[in-house]
């Protein structure tokens, strides 16, 4: 009896990691697609569709067609996103490469841009979740991957050390960056980001902004 347990984790644990690989590989897959650039931000959204459907205990769902039917739903608004939050990034980079520290009010205005710079990145962290569980209008994401972001900051510097984590492990085991890099730290910021998604929708049961994606 222990022995057919045992073997069935076994089973088990060789199916995820089979389902890790397959998803790592279809966003390497479709980002190719959309020559890199243009594909970067559906596949990364369609990945994270899949890993809000297992983490809400859909995980039997068909990966590849759940994959495609996301890529070609959010192309077009996602890469406006995307273009929005490159441009702010390069700019925000910019700013801290180029400003030279030599007096105080530049103390102040590199200051100032490190805050934004440390907005940005809770934006990262939210706008992918938020693009796969709602489906809104552009200015929303933006706005309330912010507003999450900095309400639930516990979950956000959460999800940073995660990240962290990963990166770290990924720099020891380089190996396996190809096969599990992008869908490990999906699942890991998508699990957080959800957990935060639960709480908010729980406060905000009576709002009418909210609009999730129930399928």
């Amino acid at each position: 009896m222990e022995q057919s347990v045992s073997m069935g984790r076994v089973l088990s644990f060789c199916e995820w990691v089979l389902k890790f690989f397959y998803a790592n590989l279809l966003w390497f897959v479709f980002t190719l697609l959309g020559l890199g650039v243009f594909g970067f931000m559906p596949a990364t959204t369609a990945l994270f569709s899949v890993m809000r459907k297992w983490i809400m205990g859909k995980t039997d769902i068909p990966i590849c067609k759940t994959f495609w039917q996301a890529y070609r739903g959010e192309f077009f608004r996602s890469n406006v996103i995307g273009l929005i939050l490159a441009a702010v990034g390069i700019i925000i980079y910019v700013d801290l490469a180029f400003i030279y520290p030599e007096h105080f009010l530049l103390h102040v205005l590199r200051f100032v841009i490190m805050i934004f710079g440390f907005l940005f990145l809770i934006m990262l962290f939210y706008m992918f979740p938020l693009l796969a569980h709602f489906d809104w209008k552009k200015r929303m994401y933006f706005k309330f991957s912010l507003i999450l972001g900095i309400s639930y900051l516990q979950y956000t510097l959460t999800m940073m050390a995660v990240a962290a984590v990963l990166y770290i492990a990924f720099a020891f085991l380089p190996g396996i960056v190809p096969f599990f890099s992008v869908s490990l730290l999906s699942y890991a910021v998508m699990w957080l980001a959800y957990q935060v998604l639960k709480k908010a929708e729980a406060v905000e049961q009576r709002g009418t902004v909210v609009t999730t994606r129930h399928t």
